[in-house]
């Protein structure tokens, strides 16, 4: 077993996963762990998967090498404890706006004293040391992972970043672009100047800034750049881009023999 994602992160270590949005199989987590990938996160904001929708993969992934998080819908803690007590080993929360909002989520996803999360570890397994023990064991591992991508959220990208209790500030391009006035042009200035910022206001905090690229060659420059957790594509892109790679070769071969 890697060391945990969180530890990893902390000690200025990097993180590589992927994003799913359509196959949420038991047999993923077994896939991607053979795969190699560190993370993969469990998309609830747009599928409409639900808590129930999601269980046999969260359940699939405890017993492989990749830790599952889940992206919920907001802040609010009915949406991010039950993902945790399910075994998600961290949360993404969009559009987080403010500080108030990112301690909002800090509670919902800490036991006390940090937080007020609600003692949901039922199974023997997390409790055979006792419930000290396990609430340690949690607590070491779940990572909160806020959105910035609203021009609010970038606003108060400082102090949202230096709430205690955060992991990662994600910078959600797609959001923040349409925003701010140039819809899905991830090119432009004031892009990489919203990224800059993250950048340097997760430096100064200790933390990591994350963001989901679409090619391995955006997944260098993002690293080079300094973002230490990169989601590598989606489930939707991934696999029908290599069901389209592989047919469009067939039939560059196809003709007369």
């Amino acid at each position: 077993m890697r060391e945990g994602l969180r530890s990893e992160l902390a000690r200025g270590g990097v993180a590589l996963g992927t994003m799913v949005f359509e196959f949420n199989t038991p047999g993923l987590p077994r896939i991607l762990a053979a795969a190699g990938a560190d993370f993969v996160l469990i998309d609830l904001e747009h599928t409409g998967w639900g808590f129930e929708g999601i269980r046999p993969l969260l359940a699939a992934a405890r017993a492989e090498d990749v830790e599952p998080l889940v992206r919920v819908q907001g802040s609010a803690r009915h949406l991010i404890s039950p993902a945790l007590d399910l075994g998600a080993r961290g949360v993404m929360v969009p559009m987080v706006d403010d500080a108030i909002e990112a301690e909002r989520v800090v509670r919902a996803a800490r036991f006390a004293p940090d937080g007020g999360r609600g003692f949901g570890l039922l199974y023997p397994d997390q409790l055979g040391g006792g419930v000290g023990a396990a609430i340690e064991t949690a607590e070491a591992g779940t990572i909160v992972i806020l959105q910035i991508e609203t021009p609010a959220g970038l606003d108060h990208t400082e102090e949202i970043a230096a709430t205690p209790g955060v992991d990662v500030l994600w910078i959600g391009q797609f959001d923040l672009s349409v925003a701010m006035g140039f819809p899905g042009m991830f090119d432009d200035p004031r892009m990489r100047a919203a990224e800059d910022r993250v950048l340097a206001a997760c430096g100064a905090a200790g933390i990591a800034a994350g963001v989901l690229v679409g090619s391995v060659e955006d997944a260098r420059a993002m690293l080079a750049r300094g973002f230490r957790m990169v989601a590598l594509g989606s489930d939707i892109d991934i696999y029908g881009g290599a069901v389209r790679d592989g047919l469009d070769a067939l039939r560059s071969r196809e003709g007369p023999g």
